[in-house]
């Protein structure tokens, strides 16, 4: 799926906070959006999501194969992945719990051992979540949960909020992985202002 985004600005009463922006993001590539705190990466991402409408311009998705009509992102959410510090899980419920819980609202059934599986690829083995409600863990392993959460129904174009926030050298590792993985799926959208996740970037664009 190939993203277009064409003019977009975004205001909040008669601030601008970022805009008008330009560019295109095609399969199998990765952009990086660099900028300081409050410079507005993440209101960038949460427009490009769905999230916020836009103040102007566009944001089009064009998906190969199909009829070439672009789509907005509120049309196309399946084709979608979100992780961000402010994305929020069921802290009631247990890493495994959650997965299964929003593989069900997707209509998909990878079931326990996918999850199991998928949580374990990010450095989460079961002796480490299987008992312990997701508000009990510390905030690197959340972290690594909100990515799992983030690829679980292997998106069309990831979305990725400071992914590295929160993690150690071993969890920056996982995150260049899924990165790499992306890119044989898809097409990635990194946002931060951290030199590490920028480096996987292979174009960038500052706010």
């Amino acid at each position: 799926m190939r993203l277009l985004v064409e003019n977009l600005t975004r205001s909040f009463g008669n601030r601008r906070i970022f805009g008008p922006l330009s560019f295109e993001v095609a399969p199998g590539s990765v952009l990086g959006i660099a900028g300081a705190n409050g410079s507005g990466k993440t209101t960038l991402l949460k427009v490009l999501a769905g999230i916020l409408r836009p103040s102007g311009g566009q944001v089009r998705f064009f998906q190969e194969g199909q009829d070439g009509e672009p789509r907005s992102p509120r049309d196309v959410p399946d084709f979608l992945g979100w992780c961000a510090p402010d994305l929020s899980l069921y802290g009631e419920l247990t890493a495994e719990e959650n997965l299964l819980f929003f593989e069900r609202v997707r209509g998909r059934s990878g079931g326990p051992s996918r999850a199991r599986e998928l949580l374990a690829s990010v450095g989460l083995p079961e002796s480490s979540h299987s008992k312990k409600v997701l508000s009990a863990l510390s905030t690197g392993q959340r972290q690594r949960v909100k990515l799992v959460f983030a690829t679980l129904h292997e998106p069309a174009v990831l979305l990725l909020d400071e992914p590295s926030s929160n993690l150690d050298a071993d969890g920056v590792d996982v995150v260049a992985q899924i990165v790499a993985a992306q890119r044989r799926r898809g097409a990635a959208i990194v946002a931060s202002n951290d030199p590490r996740d920028l480096a996987l970037a292979d174009t960038r664009i500052s706010l």
